[in-house]
């Protein structure tokens, strides 16, 4: 029958004491060149700030300048003293690699990664760097291997979600987009919803070395220091932490980045009226009506799910009275759901919707079935955990006009 253990299935087309829950640990998954014993390929490493990540032996040289550039952005918006994990993979290897399993550990490399932060790790952003003799193969708009290593992340935080209770999702470079936006691939047409693509870098696709990327690390540090519920392009949090934002070599305000949005990616961009360069949304690789087509809902959903497991594994194994039935005593069924509803709503107040009118709203609806038999079944049954969403406003309409004027 399998360990006992607890089931927590992601539903899709339903729109006092706190825990600490990492919603902002990071991890970052980078092509490196090994910094003699101080920083080696393959080994897991937390860092808190640019002042470690010098001591690793990471600067800005030729063979670790996008390494550094990427932690120097996240640490540029996220702040020194924000957890971030690390690990250096071999130059030789693809992204695709570093999401595909080794036949003898029987696991990803990027699990190592996870793994060693003990499932905190709410997302992972790339920063892809190959050797200098890497041709990438451009096949819809962007290398072939962005392409390749999508199932494969999915695959891996849709099994580690369920085997270890710990959600993430990934964060994309769009490599070596060839700037063509028409032939580029309709993102929306595709069901990863724990994949994210950015286009667009703070350097020029000419620079030296060329900046073949785009900055994760920005979109991550900006991640990182806001609540779940927050857009990272939310204006009211300000300018990204950058002075410039190409597509190749064009200025991300010269570039119809509306075309890059329709089709699902995340990029930069300007408002009129303010400095500064914001991110256009956040998006994930799924079709718009998807309930997780966007990352703040892909986070919030996670949070409660952690939150959710850790309300109800004090309950696994647990025995209680039941009905002549063998059903939960009623009783019993409302403490398990006030456990459940306090753990998410307690620790997300801000982050979900609710009736304002209602004192004990917390945003979170719980019922457990009391029609199962628990007795014959060793199983209790939830018939409803939902959470209510924040509502965003992406669109704003304005009947701007004079006043009549009355006689």
């Amino acid at each position: 029958m399998g360990l006992p253990s607890i089931n927590i299935n992601f539903q899709n087309g339903q729109l006092g004491q706190y825990l600490d829950t990492p919603d902002g640990v990071f991890g970052l998954l980078a092509s490196a060149a090994a910094v003699s014993t101080t920083f080696v390929l393959n080994t897991p490493y937390m860092v808190r700030g640019m002042s470690q990540v010098a001591a690793l032996g990471i600067t800005p040289s030729v063979d670790n300048y996008v390494l550094y550039k990427a932690l120097k952005e996240f640490y540029a918006e996220a702040g020194d003293g924000t957890e971030l994990w690390l690990m250096g993979l071999a130059k030789t290897t693809k992204v695709s690699d570093w999401f595909t399993v080794d036949v003898i550990t029987g696991k990803t490399p990027a699990e190592k990664l996870l793994d060693a932060a003990n499932g905190k790790l709410t997302m992972l952003f790339t920063a892809f760097s190959p050797t200098g003799t890497y041709a990438p193969v451009i096949t819809t708009g962007i290398d072939a291997d962005v392409w390749a290593a999508l199932p494969l992340a999915q695959t891996l935080a849709e099994n580690y979600t369920q085997n270890r209770y710990a959600p993430f999702y990934t964060l994309f470079e769009g490599y070596a987009f060839d700037g063509n936006k028409t032939t580029v691939k309709d993102l929306l047409t595709l069901d990863y919803d724990r994949c994210q693509i950015m286009l667009g870098d703070t350097e020029r696709r000419t620079a030296t070395p060329p900046s073949k990327g785009a900055a994760t690390g920005l979109l991550a540090g900006r991640k990182a220091k806001t609540p779940v519920n927050a857009n990272p392009a939310r204006t009211r949090d300000g300018a990204v932490n950058t002075l410039t934002a190409f597509i190749l070599d064009i200025q991300a305000e010269l570039y119809d980045v509306a075309a890059l949005h329709d089709k699902g990616y995340v990029s930069f961009r300007n408002h009129t009226g303010r400095s500064g360069y914001f991110f256009t949304d956040d998006p994930t690789v799924t079709p718009v009506t998807d309930d997780y087509h966007y990352g703040t809902h892909r986070r919030t959903i996670d949070k409660a799910y952690r939150l959710a497991y850790g309300a109800l594994i004090d309950f696994l194994l647990d025995d209680s009275t039941v009905n002549p039935n063998g059903t939960i005593d009623v009783m019993v069924a409302k403490t398990i759901e006030t456990a459940v509803i306090s753990a998410i709503g307690n620790n997300m107040k801000g982050e979900l919707s609710i009736d304002t009118s209602d004192p004990k709203d917390l945003g979170v609806l719980c019922v457990v079935d009391l029609t199962n038999n628990v007795t014959s079944s060793s199983r209790l049954k939830l018939s409803k955990l939902q959470i209510k969403p924040r509502g965003y406003f992406r669109y704003i309409d304005v009947p701007l006009g004079f006043v009549p004027i009355t006689n």
